[in-house]
């Protein structure tokens, strides 16, 4: 952490640390297990809270009961649809002797980050696109930690959807299968993932998996998630099979609605594996620019090659996140076919998410 300026006073000492991260991927878990590990190392007390963005007001409301704590949020953007709820949650936690310490690589509003920089007692925010959330938690606070190393390493094959480690693809099924049972159960989903948030926090990969077996050393975890994995492919193929396809702009851009259960990532790695498509279609084609929609109107994007920008089509919807990767919002639906031409529409009035022609 930054060390206090000179003739400064110093901010009274923080006695405990709240860690604040996604709770929908492999990054955000592995960004909080670095946190606590960082929390262990300065002797203080920790608590996790795992969240998604439509909690935000829960969240960040719950900060005005926190005193002398050193909040560190990782893996969660902020935009100007949120800005309100964010800044009276860390206002009153900022007044109470909290710091405020924001890790992350998704887009971000100027105002939002003005607002962040604007708090009292010396807030930290680091965003970069280069890297995965865990990767910028570990470079800031354990750079040296090998578990830490690990974690980031980890997160970095997920995020950036390589799939070159097992283990760390393994996880990413895992998060999904203990978060989505927490939500079919209406089971609090910070309490269902800290066992494995714990494991990896105190051992690494090394407390969840055994790398010479080649599965979870949680027996019913491996169970659940290789059934996870059969249940997955056979919704992805059939939500593939009802896709909704345009050219626009010269680039084949795909509209596939998918079930609950299933994530974008999922679907994106999925649907950009030509062989997988063509078992289902001998004639599907891997798509330039994949939109995953929700049941609830949310719109994960993929892309199939570098000549588009998923953060550029994003923002058309609200959204943001990396040229490769970004997430959206459609809204409540009934119709699918007409949310595909409306979605086709919009893109077709706006070229900045086409890099070529």
């Amino acid at each position: 952490m930054p060390e206090e300026r000179e003739n400064e006073a110093p901010a009274k000492k923080v006695t405990a640390l709240l860690s604040i991260s996604h709770d929908k991927d492999v990054d955000g878990i592995a960004s909080a297990a670095i946190v606590w590990r960082y929390a262990k190392e300065k002797g203080l007390d920790f608590k996790a809270v795992l969240t998604d963005y439509g909690s935000f007001e829960q969240v960040f409301s719950y900060l005005s009961t926190q005193r002398d704590t050193l909040i560190i949020i990782t893996d969660l953007g902020m935009d100007d649809t949120v800005i309100n709820v964010v800044e009276n949650g860390l206002k009153k936690a900022v007044a109470q002797g909290c710091r405020v310490v924001w890790l992350d690589h998704h887009h971000w509003s100027d105002n939002a980050i003005k607002m962040v920089l604007s708090l009292e007692n010396k807030p930290v925010l680091k965003v970069n696109h280069d890297f995965c959330a865990a990767e910028i938690t570990h470079k800031v606070l354990l750079p040296r930690d090998e578990v830490s190393t690990e974690l980031a390493r980890i997160a970095h094959d997920t995020d950036f959807n390589l799939r070159e480690i097992e283990a760390a693809t393994a996880l990413t099924d895992a998060v999904s299968v203990i978060r989505f049972g927490a939500i079919d159960k209406k089971e609090d989903v910070t309490d269902s993932l800290y066992p494995l948030l714990t494991k990896l926090a105190e051992n690494g990969m090394s407390g969840v998996w055994d790398t010479n077996a080649r599965r979870f050393k949680d027996s019913l975890l491996d169970k659940q998630v290789e059934h996870y994995r059969k249940e997955k492919t056979k919704k992805m193929r059939k939500a593939l099979a009802g896709h909704c396809d345009q050219i626009i702009h010269g680039k084949l851009v795909r509209v596939v609605e998918i079930p609950s259960g299933l994530t974008s990532t999922d679907m994106g790695t999925f649907a950009s594996d030509l062989e997988n498509l063509q078992s289902i279609d001998p004639e599907l084609k891997v798509a330039d620019l994949l939109l995953s929609l929700s049941q609830g109107g949310m719109l994960g994007f993929r892309r199939g090659n570098d000549g588009v920008l998923c953060n550029a089509a994003a923002k058309l919807f609200n959204g943001g996140g990396h040229p490769y990767a970004a997430g959206g919002e459609y809204g409540l639906y009934e119709d699918f076919q007409a949310v595909c031409d409306d979605i086709f529409v919009t893109l077709s009035k706006d070229t900045s998410w086409v890099t070529e022609p």
